[in-house]
């Protein structure tokens, strides 16, 4: 028996779901594995990727105890996952929060213009081409599109306000997209408590009654792992020459 550890690092995405999922399905099934330890930092990404991850998450901790812990930044969809876990924790200099939906997409007509170049555009279905880069959005789909934003927006702060006992007044205060820091956070209700991973590992093997712990986390494939290693250098390296 042991506390399994999972590591969630970088955007969430479709990639998120085929290096994660396996693992959070083998955590649920096995009988070996207690509990677990959600180790967070990650500023969100997909709605969809979340919260396909995010029920998992709940499947688990309906039949487990689980931990988070927001060790760098814990924010939008991030935030989401961790609100799977029974207590989250933060370190106290961890940003917390982003509770909201955004989407961003490039409108390049009026470039176009400048150049005299003209898009030919062939569509069947009035609203086929609603968010096309070639055109700006009429004020009747940007009232579509926002619906469809304020539905997924809902799904969010619905599951943070049940699963962190908050009023309404509460999420008023928070579901606005702002981060905070660990100690706003815990102010607000957003997290539980503030502290490190050994800390929190301490606390948790008190509280299951199970020392042992093994980390979980899957390893990212080698390209995606090589792509990481040359920014972590290429920022290095601008920092060192802005000095």
């Amino acid at each position: 028996m042991y506390i399994g550890v999972l590591n969630f690092n970088g955007t969430i995405n479709r990639g998120s779901l085929n290096l994660y999922m396996p693992v959070l399905r083998h955590i649920e099934r096995k009988n070996k594995v207690r509990a677990l330890l959600l180790i967070i930092n990650s500023g969100g990404g997909d709605a969809n990727s979340t919260e396909i991850l995010y029920n998992q998450l709940i499947k688990i901790s309906d039949k487990k105890p689980v931990y988070a812990l927001i060790e760098g930044v814990g924010a939008s969809g991030a935030y989401w996952l961790a609100c799977s876990a029974e207590k989250i924790f933060a370190m106290r200099t961890s940003i917390v929060g982003s509770i909201g939906v955004i989407s961003m997409s490039p409108d390049f007509s009026e470039f176009l213009d400048a150049l005299g170049i003209k898009i030919r555009i062939n569509k069947v279905g009035k609203y086929k081409d609603i968010n096309s880069p070639f055109r700006a959005m009429t004020d009747e789909e940007n009232k579509i599109y926002s619906g469809i934003m304020k539905d997924v927006y809902s799904a969010f702060r619905d599951e943070v306000k049940k699963r962190r006992n908050l009023t309404e007044e509460a999420m008023e205060n928070v579901a606005n997209g702002l981060v905070f820091s660990s100690e706003q956070a815990k102010e607000a209700g957003l997290i539980d408590g503030i502290g490190d991973l050994d800390t929190v590992s301490d606390l948790f093997k008190s509280k299951i009654g199970i020392k042992a712990i093994k980390n979980l986390t899957p390893k990212r494939p080698f390209i995606s792992r090589i792509m990481s290693m040359s920014l972590e250098t290429m920022n290095n390296f601008i920092e060192s020459f802005s000095r």
